[in-house]
């Protein structure tokens, strides 16, 4: 049973689950690392890694202490577009596992001592990506692909902006995003909406007011190739693509379009490049959606001398998908894969939670799980094809980037 209420001008939606005796919960602050000055790129990635630094008259120990003493998992992340502090707890551990987060998400007073600590596990953070290519690229896709929009930007932000932050700049800019219309929390399990209704407002306390949500326009996206020359065994390729928004009703047929293309071991490119040719050990494509914007990709790495043959056979897979519907055989068992994992999230409280807090924010609303699984059962081949030929039907709109013991007209050649 789901119910969804407002406390403190605070959104609230929790689904009891019968036969369940955990409960995960989330408090979701609608920024991220899109809603920073640029002056100040990775400063919501900052606060919450001090959120667990200090709070509510705990120090860094103390907060480290009452989470194992939970017995269950207390976690935080920052995206493009949210902030997450989470639990998973037994039921009859959800009053203190929820105070010490709204403790930690609310009240941490970023100790100065911790503060220039933190600053330094960061860059150590942003220095370990840069030695792992994979992640390396990832991350650039996005500033390659949208330029110097807020999108664009790292979520760690870079060297020079995190060693700008200032212990005084974080807690204003908390407190101004902070606010009570940007926070959702979310519950799934062993739990009812009175019984977090009545925690948040113990909990919680006065919460600043504030817009609900962001007026900015989507990106410009930038096309081309970036060469990134780095002393490797392989190189990487990543290839970003158009996508579609999270408020787009077409999210359905992307999903598919994902699998079918590189989303598992029987997809296209897993069995072209790796099963049939031997050229990569990883392959697989994927798909980023924000509010106004939307981004599909492809990464994969090889030896270098086999960089162009590479990019021949995937290329040659994506157009084969934009240019004629997928077979009866591909799309049912790309149907029954995302049912599937639709009902398999059904049945972990972390995943629903989640799931919950998405379509709340997105959407305004909870689907239900029939609505979901017919919404997926009522794509067809023609509407894939249509779909991936809109986002991937012209490659002078790609934004490549490779990664390796290459240079510029190495790659260009490979790439051509």
């Amino acid at each position: 049973m789901i119910e969804s209420g407002e406390v403190r001008g605070v959104r609230a939606v929790c689904e009891t689950v019968p036969f369940f005796r955990s409960v995960s919960f989330g408090v979701w602050v609608f920024a991220g690392s899109r809603d920073e000055p640029s002056e100040r790129a990775g400063a919501l990635h900052f606060i919450e890694h001090l959120a667990f630094k200090g709070a509510a008259g705990r120090d860094a120990a103390r907060i480290a202490a009452e989470i194992d003493e939970l017995g269950g998992h207390i976690d935080a992340f920052t995206s493009r577009e949210v902030t997450c502090f989470s639990g998973h707890v037994v039921g009859e551990r959800l009053e203190e596992a929820f105070a010490l987060v709204a403790d930690i998400a609310l009240r941490s007073t970023f100790p100065e001592a911790e503060v220039e600590l933190e600053r330094q596990v960061i860059l150590e953070e942003m220095r370990q990506v840069e030695d792992t290519p994979a992640e390396r690229i990832h991350d650039q896709i996005y500033p390659a692909r949208w330029g110097a929009h807020p999108l664009g930007r790292l979520i760690t932000g870079t060297a020079e902006t995190v060693n700008g932050l200032t212990r005084d700049g974080l807690l204003e800019l908390r407190a101004g995003l902070y606010t009570a219309p940007r926070i959702l929390v979310t519950a799934c399990g062993a739990v009812t909406l009175d019984r977090m209704v009545k925690l948040i407002n113990a909990c919680f306390g006065t919460l600043p007011s504030g817009e609900p949500g962001r007026a900015a326009a989507a990106p410009v996206e930038q096309r081309g190739l970036t060469v990134a020359s780095k002393p490797l065994e392989q190189t990487s390729l990543m290839i970003g693509m158009k996508g579609l928004s999270a408020l787009d009703e077409r999210r359905h047929e992307l999903l598919l379009l994902n699998m079918i293309l590189g989303g598992g071991v029987s997809s296209r490119l897993f069995q072209s490049v790796r099963k049939r040719h031997g050229l990569a050990y990883t392959i697989y494509s994927f798909f980023d959606q924000y509010f106004d914007a939307g981004l599909t990709g492809v990464y994969a790495a090889c030896t270098p001398a086999a960089l162009g043959k590479l990019w021949a056979l995937t290329r040659a897979e994506i157009e084969r998908v934009a240019g004629e519907p997928v077979s009866a055989a591909e799309l049912a068992r790309a149907k029954r894969q995302s049912v599937d994992n639709i009902i398999m999230a059904y049945e972990s409280l972390g995943a629903r939670m989640s799931q919950i807090a998405s379509q709340m924010l997105y959407h305004g609303r909870v689907f239900g799980k029939e609505e979901m699984i017919e919404r997926v059962n009522r794509v067809t081949a023609e509407d894939i094809r249509g779909l991936a030929g809109q986002l991937f039907g012209d490659p002078r709109d790609y934004t490549l980037i490779a990664l390796g013991p290459l240079d510029g007209d190495a790659a260009a050649r490979a790439l051509q």
